[in-house]
């Protein structure tokens, strides 16, 4: 059975610790980030997850039949509250919790049109790991019932990133073999969305 959105962000923040002389216990790595700033810890990154298979399917589906592109304004927004520096483009694809390379480096995913990008380097900074310029491919190379796992194929290598406790990356496999072309040449409709709610009331809305 898959684990909820707070056991996924409990097992997520496992390997993080503070360097500290004391036996300090570990914490979550958002609380870490923004300690000084009492609101940043009111943001669960993992909230922003699409967090069963009917919306992962809708998510696809809306790509697939309405040429159109979600644009994740609110995750853009949350990263920058909890002191991350995202450049000018917003994300159009968002999953809290991967394991990046064969050293299984653990981080979230944020993916724009400049590329792939995530904390799993160091938790409180966010470093573009592939640029879209190098990918030659993205192929699905395992899934199994709560779990998946990706190839990215580029100029540089490969490079793979497992997701352990959703399938949110399907979404992204969506968009790179339905329209990530239209998207450099503009030919897309994008639509962005200020709220997890506006998105999810989206998700919903009947195919045109």
């Amino acid at each position: 059975m898959s684990p909820t959105k707070k056991e996924k962000t409990e097992l997520g923040d496992q390997n993080i610790k503070i360097d500290t002389n004391s036996n300090s216990p570990e914490i979550n790595w958002a609380d870490f980030v923004m300690a000084d700033d009492s609101d940043s810890t009111e943001i669960n990154l993992g909230d922003f997850d699409l967090d069963n298979d009917e919306l992962v399917a809708k998510a696809s589906e809306k790509i697939q039949h309405e040429n159109t592109l979600a644009v994740l304004v609110y995750v853009k927004n949350a990263l920058s509250e909890l002191g991350y520096e995202t450049d000018n483009h917003n994300p159009f694809f968002f999953t809290s919790l991967v394991d990046v390379s064969d050293k299984e480096l653990s981080g979230f995913l944020y993916v724009n049109r400049d590329g792939f990008y995530s904390n799993c380097q160091e938790k409180s900074e966010l470093h573009l790991i592939c640029s879209w310029d190098s990918v030659e491919d993205i192929e699905l190379v395992e899934e199994g019932e709560s779990s998946m796992r990706i190839n990215i194929n580029s100029k540089e290598g490969k490079l793979t990133i497992h997701e352990p406790y959703s399938k949110n990356m399907l979404v992204l496999l969506s968009i790179y073999k339905n329209c990530w072309k239209k998207v450099l040449n503009e030919e897309i409709n994008m639509i962005a969305f200020n709220s997890q709610e506006e998105y999810l009331n989206w998700l919903h809305e009947k195919n045109a």
